[in-house]
């Protein structure tokens, strides 16, 4: 298994308007965990930042193409949800990846200098597909390639559906703030879970992420 990692670049006319507001609250990190191309042409995405979160906040309320959002941490650290109108060049990508044999490896990360970081995995021909049917408005530029190794940082998809579910429930109600801002039962009532399972979950997720950090720890 293979991987090659790019950073896009898209034109002056391949940034859509919110990109740019968001862009301009130069926030220090920026990565997508999720995004989905849905039904009713909008782009659900679940990412996380650093930085300027109530501006983030006043830029996704004052946008029409945004329809909903939610945001769940602080200017150190926070994760957020948000459904938006797909732009011509976001409807494209997601058909192509749709349509490719090539996978993406999440997250993908926002440079410092405007680009997107994306690791594809797969074959060496399934590469060649990525590399010469670039988007019209956005240029690649190739980073590294190599053999494929997972890394601690694939944590979160090791999880459940069910785990995932009360991990982020866990974080948007407070469970991880200092100090503690939500309870076992709070936590339940949310995902409709009894206190004892949420407990259970909780129990295996924490040990699912320490476990994570031993490995990586290891392999340095």
């Amino acid at each position: 298994m293979r991987y090659v990692t790019v950073v896009a670049y898209p034109g002056e006319d391949g940034i859509n308007r919110l990109d740019r507001r968001v862009n301009e609250l130069g926030l220090e990190y920026r990565a997508i965990h999720r995004m989905e191309l849905l039904d009713d042409d909008t782009v659900a995405m679940f990412a996380e930042g650093r930085g300027d979160v109530e501006g983030l906040r006043q830029v996704l309320s004052k946008s029409s193409e945004v329809f909903e959002f939610s945001i769940s941490g602080d200017e150190d650290g926070f994760f957020s949800y948000t459904r938006y109108a797909a732009d011509d060049l976001t409807r494209m990508l997601m058909k192509d990846r749709r349509e490719s044999s090539y996978l993406i490896d999440m997250p993908v990360e926002h440079t410092d200098d405007g680009g997107l970081r994306v690791t594809y995995i797969g074959t060496e021909a399934a590469f060649t597909d990525v590399l010469s049917e670039q988007p019209e408005g956005v240029s690649l530029e190739v980073e590294r390639t190599g053999q494929y190794t997972p890394t601690p940082r694939h944590v979160v998809s090791w999880l459940t559906e069910r785990q995932r579910e009360v991990l982020w429930t866990a974080i948007d109600l407070g469970y991880y703030q200092e100090p503690r801002e939500a309870t076992h039962d709070e936590i339940a009532a949310m995902t409709g879970l009894s206190e004892t399972t949420v407990g259970e979950h909780l129990r295996k997720i924490e040990a699912t992420v320490f476990s994570s950090l031993h490995v990586g720890a290891t392999e340095r």
